[in-house]
C-alpha cells in the first residue's frame, strides 16, 4: 500500500457502506499494522478549502467526480481495506499534501 493509492474501506469499518479512501501515509512507515487514510466523498464540495476535487480517470479508478476530505483523516488496521481501485495522479497528491499541511498547521 503506497501513498496515493485509492482503496475501498470495508462496510461498517468506518461508515455504513464501503467507501473509497486514499493512502496519505509515507511509505517509510509501511511496516505498521495500521495505515493513515483520507476519506473520499462524491458530495459536491467545491469551495471547501479542506477538500481536493478529483476527476474520474482510468488510473484512479473512480467513476464520478470525488473529493479527498483532508479534514477526514483516519488511521485503520490494514485488514479493513478492501479492493484496490487505482492511484491518484501526482498533481492531485500534491494538492492533497498542501491541504493536509494546511489543516494540520504544518505549512
Amino acid at each position: 500500500m503506497r501513498r496515493g493509492e485509492v482503496w475501498t474501506l470495508r462496510d461498517g469499518s468506518y461508515a455504513s457502506k464501503a467507501r473509497p479512501v486514499v493512502v496519505v501515509q509515507n511509505e517509510s512507515v509501511a511496516e505498521f499494522d495500521s495505515i493513515i487514510l483520507c476519506l473520499l466523498t462524491s458530495y459536491d464540495s467545491d469551495g471547501m478549502p479542506t477538500r481536493v476535487k478529483i476527476r474520474p480517470s482510468e488510473s484512479n479508478g473512480l467513476f464520478k467526480t470525488s473529493y479527498v476530505m483532508a479534514d477526514k483523516i483516519i488511521s485503520v488496521d490494514k485488514a479493513l481495506l478492501g479492493e484496490h481501485i487505482g492511484v491518484l495522479a501526482d498533481e492531485d497528491m500534491e494538492l492533497v499534501g498542501r491541504s493536509l499541511a494546511k489543516i494540520l498547521g504544518l505549512g
